[in-house]
């Protein structure tokens, strides 16, 4: 099992249909005799954030490609070599090493066994393969005759450039040589990486009570490590009460301190690997024993949870933000492609995670192996225009949301190959189709299906065909593409070849109207599967009449776009419907209703193109414009108007969104009490609302000490006593500043001492129970020569007090180690 087989989701093929009926010559004008098709196999390739306390997923990235030269895939090497090195961005960030990014290579060899600085782990195949390092060295793939593709699996790149700053689409660029060792081709693609997947909205130290381990929080000093240590104690205190045997067991099978994981970590430093129990497919690791799967145990677990924010159970939401609580999405934006940017006619996404997934209970389900068990492309496309569903296309591929029943599609025209990678699999991102091409060479990664909302995502294709959005240029692959009865049905899924020579000579070669119904539906005057997927330049005339023929991308192709139905050779010399550009502006906290100046009989108005900082509804030609929150500046959309024949010209809206009220939400994550002499950890979570400004902050420990502007500081206090502290977060766009001030006390307490008494052929040791953890620590002297080691028996609480009993070995000194 491959870890790079991990995510899918049901790619769009919309815009793969669009090709059957886009017309003229493609924008650029180079015919290729050697291309790459290189893509990242999941859209998005999480990694965790530390690696101290426990680890889901490693830095492991994948890239595969395919090369075609002289019109035909290369099935074997056959000489052919393929590299992959840093490429900086469109923004100019380049990412060479992982060197010195986190603390991965601190802790790998105890969680994965050891790696080199810049190594990648290697596994599935028995081969690392490398960053480029500092040097940029070119780094050599290799090929995989069973899928005709080339392969770099497990690459360690972390979502932070060579600058320190954090890039979650970093870029490589791909370079083929032939036999001679001659560069042919060269292909620039996005390695997605994200360390957002994060817990700590509920499992901070001081935040739910519903997560709080029974023997408190941590309220660790350290925010990465808070969180998970607070996620482990609760573990242990779960299993072993619930599951004692399976649990006792399984430590001891995996070689963990019998007290647990926590322990394990704080006493022994050795973190934890999630998949050493609980199977995951990522790392072809299997459960102990009848554990339940780690994707199983984690969505089932959480099902029931509420939201903090939305106030209601993770189960029950269909939005997106419910899975971007845990999953990279927040700021990364996981779900970037054509379905998670598409925009439903109120101006909401239209598809959400559990369109394709199905509710948290449904991913989480016994009978379900996650990643593999995906929903397939033909659940949502259903089809042609003339056989489908119903519709030829879906938001859903779930015919009931009650029991999550998939959508069985009568047409495979879309479909995804069956047995794929496996008997009774049929993943997207292992199908292949034209010429033995993966579908994911031409449509783009699971989750970031071209065009993507991002636009390092479409770089690639802006390169090899000359605009965004799925391989639609013949010429892009092959030297020439000849127009006859013999090509126009066989491209990719039945299409025709497209250009001038098909505009010109599409009558003699189309076979049967059948197929033109396809795509261009039973009245032949368009469907979504025959829009133009490029803006072109083209004229048309009909025996020497001028056709008005609107050729942007995104335009509706259909017979009465240039004459009067397929049986008729006549021009239609009817009007174009009307489209002209409009201005206007806004707040970015508020939306703006419009009409869109839209004319002709029957002429309806179409969104082409959203605009980047928002999103735009449409109903009726009353158009409604939402910012995006924070935003300031000029958005731009493209629209148009249809009357069911033709096409007007492409208008662009253009809205400026000025700054609107903003604000600061804030809250406090502060122990109500603590020892004194003790790092007290003080954490403030701020969120401005509806402006794109970094918060600043200014702690008053209320001692008379200096003040903090961290936001994550720590504190001791001297005395015992009761202290009013207060933290004020601060705001500032432009000339206008906003603050929230918040306020609370802690109590100090005396200083947490030691005692040890001598009982027979032990020695107990106690102390008060803390707030913050301890570990109690023994050496047989002091000073320089002094030599600190945990003592490993296990702690017992009782009576607000902790006592540890330990053989008595002679002269011994004790201490306690905050952790």
């Amino acid at each position: 099992m491959k870890h790079q087989t991990i995510i899918t989701q049901v790619a769009v093929l919309l815009r793969a249909m669009a090709l059957l009926c886009a017309l003229a010559q493609p924008p650029h004008s180079l015919a290729a005799s050697a291309q790459i098709l290189g893509w990242n196999n999941l859209g998005m390739h999480c990694m965790d954030s530390d690696y101290s306390v426990f680890s889901i997923l490693p830095p492991y990235n994948t890239v595969d490609a395919q090369i075609i030269v002289n019109g035909a895939l290369v099935t074997a090497s056959n000489g052919y070599t393929l590299t992959y090195q840093a490429v900086a961005d469109p923004d100019g960030s380049i990412n060479k090493t992982s060197a010195g990014k986190g603390n991965w290579s601190q802790f790998a060899a105890k969680l994965y066994g050891g790696v080199a600085v810049d190594q990648g782990l290697p596994f599935p195949s028995p081969y690392s393969f490398w960053m480029p390092g500092t040097n940029n060295t070119p780094q050599g793939m290799l090929f995989d005759s069973g899928l005709d593709w080339f392969f770099a699996y497990g690459i360690p790149i972390t979502p932070y450039d060579d600058a320190g700053k954090k890039n979650p689409y970093p870029m490589m660029r791909l370079i083929a040589h032939n036999s001679i060792g001659t560069a042919i081709a060269t292909n620039d693609i996005v390695l997605p990486v994200s360390d957002e997947m994060d817990c700590r909205t509920c499992h901070a130290s001081g935040t739910q009570a519903a997560a709080k381990p029974a023997a408190g929080w941590v309220w660790s000093d350290n925010p990465e490590r808070d969180f998970r240590l607070n996620i482990l104690r609760l573990h242990d205190e779960k299993n072993f009460a619930e599951h004692h045997n399976l649990y006792v067991s399984a430590l001891a099978a995996r070689g963990f301190n019998s007290q647990g994981l926590y322990r394990g970590v704080v006493a022994d430093g050795q973190p934890v690997l999630c998949a050493a129990c609980h199977a995951s497919e990522a790392l072809a690791a299997p459960s102990y024993s009848n554990t339940p799967p780690l994707t199983a145990s984690v969505h089932m677990k959480h099902a029931t949870v509420m939201d903090p924010d939305l106030h209601i159970t993770l189960d029950n939401s269909a939005h997106r933000a419910s899975c971007y609580r845990c999953h990279p999405g927040s700021a990364t934006k996981c779900l970037r492609g054509a379905m998670g940017g598409a925009v439903a006619a109120d101006g909401t996404m239209a598809m959400q995670c559990q369109s394709c997934h199905g509710n948290m209970s449904n991913v989480g389900k016994a009978s379900r192996t996650g990643w593999l068990n995906e929903p397939t492309c033909q659940q949502c496309h259903s089809g042609t225009a003339t056989s489908n569903n119903g519709q030829i296309r879906y938001t859903s591929c779930f015919t009931d949301t009650t029991n999550w029943i998939e959508r069985i599609a009568v047409n495979q025209t879309f479909a995804t190959k069956s047995n794929s990678p496996a008997p009774g699999l049929s993943l997207y991102r292992f199908s292949a189709g034209h010429g033995g091409l993966q579908c994911e060479a031409c449509h783009g990664s699971t989750h970031a299906e071209f065009p993507a909302t991002h636009h390092n995502d479409n770089v690639r294709n802006e390169k090899i065909q000359g605009h965004a959005g799925v391989m639609v240029e013949c010429t892009s692959c092959h030297v020439s593409m000849s127009v006859s009865s013999s090509t126009s049905t066989n491209g990719p899924h039945g299409m025709h070849p497209i250009g001038s020579g098909w505009v010109s000579g599409h009558h003699d070669f189309i076979g049967s109207l059948a197929n033109c119904q396809k795509c261009h539906g039973a009245d032949y005057r368009g469907t979504p599967l025959s829009r133009m997927q490029a803006s072109r330049s083209i004229s048309v005339s009909l025996d020497g009449t001028p056709v008005s023929f609107p050729t942007f991308k995104g335009a509706e192709v259909g017979c009465y776009n240039c004459h009067n139905g397929p049986t008729q050779s006549s021009a239609n010399t009817s009007a174009n419907p009307t489209a002209f550009n409009l201005a206007t502006n806004t707040l970015n906290s508020q939306s703006l209703a419009f009409v869109l100046p839209v004319g002709g009989g029957g002429a309806t108005a179409r969104i082409i193109a959203q605009p980047a900082h928002g999103s735009v509804g449409l109903s009726n030609n009353v158009a409604t414009y939402f910012p995006e929150a924070g935003f300031v500046g000029n958005d731009t959309f493209t629209f148009a108007a249809w009357n069911g024949s033709k096409n007007s010209i492409l208008a662009t809206g253009t809205v400026a969104v000025a700054q609107g009220p903003f604000s600061i939400s804030a809250r406090t994550l502060v122990p109500t009490n603590y020892p004194a002499n003790w790092a007290v950890p003080f954490a403030i979570v701020a969120t401005p609302v509806n402006v794109n400004a970094t918060p600043t902050y200014d702690w008053n420990f209320g001692d008379g000490s200096a003040h903090s502007t961290n936001q994550y500081p720590t504190h001791s206090y001297s005395t015992v006593g009761n202290f009013n502290w207060s933290v004020t977060a601060r705001l500032q766009s432009g000339a206008t500043v906003v603050t929230t001030n918040l306020t609370g006390t802690i109590a100090i307490t005396a200083p947490v001492s030691v005692l040890a008494r001598v009982e027979g052929n032990s020695v107990g040791i106690s102390w008060s129970l803390t707030m913050g953890d301890v570990l109690l620590e023994q050496s047989s002297s002091l000073g320089a020569d002094a030599h600190w080691v945990v003592a490993t028996n296990a702690p017992v609480s009782a009576d607000g007090k902790v006592s540890v009993s330990l053989p008595s070995v002679g002269s011994q000194f004790y201490r306690l180690r905050k952790l």
